[in-house]
């Protein structure tokens, strides 16, 4: 009876919630991530981006050629859609003939083997992305972004979807790639950028846009003349496939071209958005597109280069800078995709988070007679915004209207409020004299 006592005295209700410290939290956390991703592949589709390639590994295994098949394969499906609106859309091997001679070498190896390793690489790819990400905060904001880690996969660009279980290689080269520019940002050490950046070009030409990125950070003579070669290489080896295998080189552009007419794959940026809308107008939209895309890729650029220069000037701390100049890079790309936006969702987190925090410091200090400042007020208030934030546009997406653009609004609003923040840090660093080390307590959530 007596131990049954003492039993019941230990485990009282305090000695239970104080159970869940925040290393277990985190933990439980993983583990719920984990369960719930399992589960989401037993109950639905799962790696149909990999099962694709796995199939294009065998056609080309067998010695056919993969995008002649492809294209009879598109042809059927755009001819069965007059009769069946519903017919499900065919993959199409969309990468450059360069990559056929690493499935070639993939094919000789059972399909479970592949599979595992597979898997993992995916695994892997999106955990150095968020290991990637969690660099780029400072130590009070890691805090409470650890806990946030594992439901951060599910939110791509800060709104839900499922391309986590897609299995496209982007997770992996994004991966490599991001861990490389943390190297890079962190300690100048670039070289294995690069090299990541024209290994994944030789997939999706479109990577060659991030070279931009360590040109942004670094803003020095040598990183242009880096990033200028490495251009050169990537266009270099994208040519010599067009002499190597010309024929199933224009099969492969024909297969490009065909995914926008007929399977109207556009993508999220704001030219795929004009393509999208255009196209549900049966207006022709290339030529459009191409206008939109090189006009805002200019201004963007010139924007980005700008304040560059003016954080180099002030020398401000790079975690407020990085963020900011990976979004602004990425919206480079012509095409971007849900696997683009999942490697930059922790910068859009911090960037949403520091201008929410500037903002609500400004505010809070424009009350008059308030006698607390923004830094010792309870931080609920903002979190409780912070939320609402991000559930507005996840309710959009799940019970919204499907034509509404969501995850461009969402990317240019969480670009642009890093533009606002990171001018008012560089605007407030200014008006301090250089000699005298004061940092402004407005401006000072948006260097952090």
């Amino acid at each position: 009876m007596s131990k049954l006592t003492t039993l019941a005295t230990l485990r009282s209700p305090v000695e239970y919630v104080q159970w869940f410290s925040r290393g277990r939290l985190i933990a439980l956390f993983w583990i719920g991530a984990i369960t719930t991703i399992i589960v989401m592949s037993s109950l639905g589709p799962v790696g149909w981006d990999a099962q694709g390639y796995w199939k294009t590994s065998q056609i080309v295994h067998h010695h056919f050629d993969p995008y002649a098949q492809d294209l009879v394969a598109l042809r059927a499906f755009h001819n069965r859609l007059a009769v069946n609106p519903a017919e499900p859309a065919p993959f199409v091997y969309v990468y450059s003939p360069l990559t056929l001679s690493l499935l070639r070498v993939l094919a000789m190896f059972p399909s479970w083997l592949i599979g595992l390793f597979y898997g993992l690489a995916i695994a892997s790819g999106a955990m150095l992305e968020l290991w990637a990400g969690y660099q780029m905060a400072v130590q009070r904001e890691r805090r409470w972004l650890a806990l946030m880690l594992p439901a951060i996969v599910f939110f791509p660009g800060l709104v839900t979807d499922d391309v986590i279980l897609s299995g496209n290689v982007a997770y992996v080269l994004y991966g490599v790639i991001l861990a490389a520019a943390t190297a890079g940002w962190k300690r100048g050490r670039w070289s294995w950028y690069y090299i990541a950046v024209l290994v994944a070009s030789i997939f999706k030409a479109p990577f060659l846009a991030l070279l931009a990125f360590p040109v942004l950070i670094e803003n020095n003579r040598r990183q242009w003349v880096l990033a200028l070669t490495t251009a050169c290489g990537g266009v270099l080896l994208f040519t010599a496939q067009m002499k190597i295998w010309p024929s199933m080189f224009r099969e492969q552009l024909l297969s490009l071209r065909l995914v926008f007419d007929w399977l109207h794959d556009f993508g999220y940026g704001p030219a795929s958005i004009l393509g999208r809308a255009l196209w549900q107008r049966g207006v022709p939209s290339g030529r459009a597109t191409a206008i939109l895309y090189l006009v805002s890729a200019c201004w963007l650029a010139i924007a980005l280069l700008f304040l560059a220069g003016r954080v180099r000037r002030c020398n401000l701390p790079r975690e407020s800078w990085v963020p900011i100049a990976l979004v602004g890079t990425v919206l480079l790309n012509p095409r971007i995709q849900k696997y683009d936006l999942a490697a930059i969702t922790i910068p859009m987190l911090l960037i949403g988070w520091r201008a929410m925090r500037l903002g609500w410091t400004i505010v809070f200090e424009m009350v008059p007679g308030n006698p607390h400042n923004a830094q010792s007020a309870s931080p609920w208030k903002l979190i409780a915004l912070a939320a609402g934030c991000l559930l507005i546009p996840n309710v959009i997406t799940v019970a919204g209207p499907a034509w509404f653009p969501n995850e461009l609004v969402v990317l240019v609003a969480i670009f642009a409020m890093g533009m606002w923040s990171l001018h008012h840090a560089v605007a407030k660093s200014s008006w301090t004299p250089s000699l005298v080390p004061v940092i402004d307590p407005i401006a000072l959530p948006a260097l952090e």
